[in-house]
Order: C-alpha cells, then structure tokens, then sequence
C-alpha cells in the first residue's frame, strides 16, 4: 500500500472503540468529511417522538465501501459494541458476519487505503486517523 501502514491504521481504528458514543463521533467527523454522504451512515438514540437530535447518543456507525458495509452497533447506551461486516448488492443485505474489532478494523482499513488510492479526501482521513493526536 502506498505510505500507509495497514497495522498503524487498523490500531487506530481499534481504538477507543469501546466508548462507541466517542469513537462514532471520531469516525463521522473524519470519515463524513472526506467521504460522500451516501457512504457514511449514523444511527442516533429517537426520543418521545421518534426524532433523533444532532447530540443524542449514537447507536451505530456504519461506512459503505463498494458492496461492502462496516458497522459498529449497540442496542442501547452502555451497551457493548458489535462489529458487522455487511455484504451488499443493489440496496439488498446479501450476508450479514459478526466480527472481532481485530477483524472489523484490519478491513475497513484495507477497504479505506483501496479507496485513498483514488481520493485525495480519502487520503486525508487517513493520515487524520494514523496521527497521535487521535482520542
């Protein structure tokens, strides 16, 4: 891979990821910010009415490379994280694998420096996510 360090960036991705509420917001600021809106997916806590707010907890974080989805998942605040490997074809859930973090994140990080190759904003989120300033 060019200049990235596959087993730096899957660290990195590991990190912190048992506070999911902390960990999702460091995804979607890095991610959302250099990827397209369509790939990166937030699922927040809905209060009375069924509205989620902009600060309420996040539930799930999930990113979309080519037919393959990442996402990590509670059911609920203080809940333990589960890591998801989706396969998708045209909008349609093919196979659905739990993982290991270990496994969740040497893959996305593969999927995310397969696609920095072409994406320069990409690139960035990258050199964001392997930087020691990182919670």
């Amino acid at each position: 891979m060019s200049g990235w360090d596959l087993e730096v960036l899957a660290a990195s991705l590991r990190a912190d990821s048992g506070d999911l509420s902390m960990y999702a917001g460091f995804l979607i600021n890095t991610l959302s910010a250099s990827l397209p809106a369509e790939m990166v997916e937030v699922e927040r806590k809905r209060g009375l009415f069924g509205r989620a707010k902009e600060d309420s907890p996040v539930l799930s974080v999930g990113v979309l490379f080519g037919d393959h989805r990442y996402t990590l998942r509670r059911e609920g605040v203080g809940k333990p994280v589960v890591a998801q490997i989706r396969h998708e074809s045209g909008g349609v859930v093919m196979r659905t694998e739990t993982v290991g973090m270990d496994v969740w994140s040497s893959q996305l990080a593969s999927a995310l420096a397969e696609y920095a190759k072409s994406h320069a904003a990409a690139a960035q989120a990258l050199q964001k996510l392997t930087s020691p300033e990182m919670p």
